[in-house]
């Protein structure tokens, strides 16, 4: 956030206090307003406006999501990011009035876990969502762009702090940024074979979106067009959050910690992944401990890059597990400026 509008957690657990009794937990939002066809799919509950530009939003998290598993007794750190983009969506359709045919392009996403607050309980975590948008760009009267910073609350305790940067593009333009070539396109190559499914982690081949190591650190990314988490829906690019589990697999795979979770990540997409170029996952070992390692990654496509940034990933089994439990989120992680961003092409 910036600087020169500080948000103390004191003044997130009072709004809290104030808001809470207004938020339900009994139903889903309605699943178009967060591009979901499956009700299964939606994290969100509710949500209300506290300021001009400043919210309040309910999540739920499942104890036996189909994909984003309970794991080692804690929710799936990618429920942040997954939460900050459905809150994206939320908010430009209901508080920003995007229209249903405008699309939403998620330029950069960036989250901070407190793992210890992921613990998995004997009902479905209730998250509190406190929500400033920033940045805040429009054309004509829609919102074309903004910031979205949100503070993770469970129990009127911060579990995580995220932020998404979103664009909001009408159908002419995206009609004139994605050729008629990109939104036909289909998957013309072979999809590679998985790796082991253990060797990232996971108990089914078909979670697995990694094929078969190239050299060592790089592997092409399996586009799962049928899957029903990563694909829930239809699209003309691969999703986004399929290249954050690729980046997952490929962090796991690169150290050989098939347990670990990315607790902090810091993304920058500035390319569609199209769905008919092979595409590959290149994982780099930064810093590394007996607890947790950096890593960078790059998702590249036809000789370019598409995404990259990089990723905290923490091995479950070592002993200290609570991570920048007291960061706030005018850390550099946070930065204004995107990561090596541009526009995409």
């Amino acid at each position: 956030m910036d600087s020169t509008d500080p948000i103390t957690m004191r003044d997130r657990v009072d709004e809290l206090v104030s808001r809470r009794d207004r938020l339900s937990f009994s139903a889903t939002v309605a699943r178009h307003l967060v591009h979901r066809r499956a009700v299964s799919e939606v994290l969100l509950t509710d949500w209300c406006r506290t300021g001009a530009d400043a919210f309040v939003c309910a999540a739920q998290w499942s104890r036996s999501h189909s994909f984003y598993r309970v794991r080692n007794g804690r929710h799936d750190p990618l429920l942040l990011a997954e939460t900050i983009r459905q809150v994206g969506l939320l908010l430009c359709h209901e508080a920003y009035q995007m229209p249903p045919e405008h699309r939403f392009l998620m330029d950069r996403i960036a989250y901070d876990a407190d793992l210890d607050g992921l613990w998995a309980g004997a009902a479905p975590a209730e998250i509190v969502l406190v929500v400033r948008a920033q940045e805040l760009r429009r054309r004509t009267r829609l919102a074309s762009a903004l910031r979205l910073d949100v503070t993770f609350l469970r129990d009127e305790a911060s579990i995580g702090w995220g932020a998404g940067w979103v664009r909001c593009v009408g159908p002419l333009l995206y009609k004139r940024i994605r050729s008629p070539q990109c939104a036909q396109a289909t998957l013309r190559q072979q999809r590679p074979a998985p790796v082991p499914p253990e060797e990232v982690g996971l108990l089914e081949a078909d979670d697995v979106v990694l094929g078969q190591c190239r050299q060592p650190g790089e592997w092409p990314l399996r586009i799962l067009t049928e899957h029903p988490v990563l694909f829930d829906h239809p699209l003309d690019h691969v999703p986004g959050m399929l290249g954050l589990e690729g980046m997952r697999q490929a962090s796991r795979a690169v150290l050989g910690w098939p347990d670990a979770q990315p607790t902090t990540c810091d993304i920058t997409f500035s390319r569609f992944i199209e769905l008919g170029e092979p595409s590959s996952v290149r994982a780099t070992v930064q810093q590394r401990s007996a607890a947790s390692a950096s890593v960078l990654m790059v998702l590249a496509q036809a000789g370019h890059t598409a995404a990259q940034g990089t990723v905290t990933i923490t091995h479950l089994k070592c002993g200290n597990t609570t991570l920048n439990a007291q960061r706030e989120p005018n850390s550099p992680l946070f930065s204004a400026a995107p990561v090596a961003a541009r526009p995409r092409k």
